[in-house]
């Protein structure tokens, strides 16, 4: 895990630059490539591939792409005014939304065998598991900075 030290004095404006370049960018990035390459060894690999795996990413580009809009319209703008404690709702809101993440990282672990491709796996194949499990580690720092740093100091100012 990424050494968060330095988040938990920074200025508010500071880690939400952070969070939108480090991870907001990169997840928009990430999930660019993740999707179509899923897509593409399902149906090359539609005998042995795991058929879920494309709708999940999907499904799961289009909920953090929704949830990191409402940070960036609307909390984020929020924190920076000043508002703290009276951003209470929309924090809970965006807690229930990453443990909603982390449940569709469970099950794509699952279902990747924690992003083992099989030993005849082509090289999409194992690209997708590579970069797949690449997005999880940097989406799970993310939730941890948020959850565990971020918002319960926005939630003391």
């Amino acid at each position: 895990m990424t050494d968060f030290t330095l988040w938990e004095t920074a200025p508010f404006n500071a880690t939400i630059d952070h969070i939108l370049q480090r991870y907001h960018n990169t997840h928009r990035a990430q999930f660019k490539e993740l999707v179509p390459l899923a897509q593409k060894v399902a149906t090359v690999h539609a005998d042995t591939f795991p058929a879920e795996i494309p709708g999940l990413l999907a499904d799961m580009q289009n909920d953090l792409l929704m949830h990191m809009m409402k940070e960036e319209r609307m909390l984020f703008p929020m924190v920076n005014q000043g508002i703290g404690r009276g951003a209470a709702m929309p924090i809970s809101v965006m807690v229930h939304e990453h443990d909603e993440h982390n449940q569709a990282i469970a099950r794509l672990k699952a279902l990747t065998d924690n992003f083992s491709p099989p030993q005849n796996a082509c090289a999409s194949w194992t690209r997708l598991y590579r970069l797949a499990e690449e997005m999880v580690n940097d989406l799970t720092d993310h939730i941890y900075l948020e959850n565990e740093i971020f918002f319960p100091r926005v939630l003391a100012s």
